[in-house]
C-alpha cells in the first residue's frame, strides 16, 4: 500500500501538472494572436499531459476489470505525449535545419494525429490485455511481471532519446550558423526542455522496469516518492517554456492583463 508520502507528492505534482498545462490551453483558446500550426502541435501537448495528470491524480480502484481500464488509459496517454515531445523536437529540427515550412502543412498536424493514436492503441491494448493487473499493491494500477512492460517503456525512451538528438542537432546548427539570428536562451531552452522531458520521463519508468527485471514485489521507497513527483510534472513543463519561456506569449498576456486592470477615471 502506498504511503502517505507518495500520496502527498503525487498530489503535489499532479496539481503542478494539471494547472501548467491548463495555463496554455486557455492561452490558447482566448489569445487567437498565438495561433499558429506550429503551437497546435504545443497545444496537443498539453491535452495529452493533462490526461495523463489526471489520470496518475486518481488512485487505483479494486477489482480486475476497473484497474484494467485504468490501465489501458494512462497508458494510452504516456504513450501519446511521449510520442508528440518527438515530434515538437521533430518540428524544431525541420522548421531550422531543413527549412520546412510547418505553417503550411496541414497533413502534417492530422497525419501525426493518425499515426500517433494507432502506436499508443495497440502497444496499450497489448499491455493492458496480456499483462498480469495490479490492483492494490501500489497507488496506481498497473501491470507487473511482464516483459511487455519493457517493450511499452522502449517507445518513451525511443521518443525522448530522440528529442534530445533532434534539439542537440538544432543547437549545433545555431552555434554552427552565423547568420542564424537566434539568441543563446534560445539554445538553452532547447536543450533544457529536452532533459527535463528525459529526466521525467525516464523517473516514470525505473521503479517499474527495476521490479521486472529483478521480479521482485517489494517497492523502493525513494523512486516511489520521487515518481509520485515526477511524473505528473510534463504539463508544468509546458506552462515553463511554452507559456513562461515564449516572449511572444508572455508579452501577449502581460499586455492584455496590463489592459484589463486598467481603469480609466470618469
Amino acid at each position: 500500500m502506498p504511503t502517505n508520502r507518495v500520496i502527498i507528492f503525487c498530489f503535489i505534482g499532479s496539481i503542478l501538472g494539471i494547472l501548467g498545462a491548463l495555463s496554455f490551453i486557455i492561452i490558447y483558446s482566448i489569445l487567437p494572436e498565438i495561433r499558429t500550426r506550429f503551437r497546435l502541435f504545443i497545444l496537443t501537448l498539453s491535452i495529452y499531459n493533462l490526461l495523463v495528470d489526471i489520470s496518475i491524480l486518481l488512485p487505483g480502484f479494486s477489482g480486475h476489470t476497473i484497474c484494467s481500464i485504468q490501465v489501458f488509459i494512462s497508458d494510452l496517454f504516456f504513450i501519446d505525449a511521449s510520442c508528440w515531445i518527438f515530434l515538437i523536437s521533430l518540428i524544431y529540427y525541420l522548421q531550422i535545419c531543413r527549412n520546412f515550412d510547418i505553417e503550411n502543412s496541414s497533413k502534417f498536424y492530422w497525419i501525426s494525429i493518425i499515426i500517433t493514436n494507432i502506436i499508443s492503441l495497440t502497444v496499450s491494448l497489448i499491455v493492458t490485455l496480456s499483462g498480469e493487473i495490479d490492483n492494490g499493491f501500489s497507488y496506481w494500477c498497473s501491470t507487473s511481471k511482464n516483459a511487455l512492460v519493457i517493450t511499452e517503456y522502449s517507445i518513451f525512451w525511443f521518443c525522448l532519446i530522440g528529442a534530445l538528438i533532434f534539439y542537440s542537432i538544432v543547437v549545433h546548427k545555431i552555434r554552427k550558423d552565423k547568420e542564424a539570428n537566434y539568441p543563446k536562451s534560445f539554445q538553452f531552452k532547447m536543450l533544457t526542455l529536452a532533459i527535463l522531458y528525459i529526466l521525467t520521463e525516464l523517473w516514470t519508468t525505473m521503479e517499474r522496469v527495476r521490479k521486472v527485471i529483478q521480479q521482485v514485489d517489494t517497492e523502493n521507497e525513494f523512486f516511489s516518492v520521487t515518481q509520485a513527483f515526477f511524473t505528473p510534472l510534463l504539463g508544468f513543463w509546458d506552462f515553463i517554456f511554452f507559456v513562461l519561456g515564449d516572449k511572444f506569449v508572455s508579452a501577449i498576456v502581460i499586455n492584455k492583463c496590463k489592459i484589463k486592470s486598467y481603469q480609466p477615471l470618469k
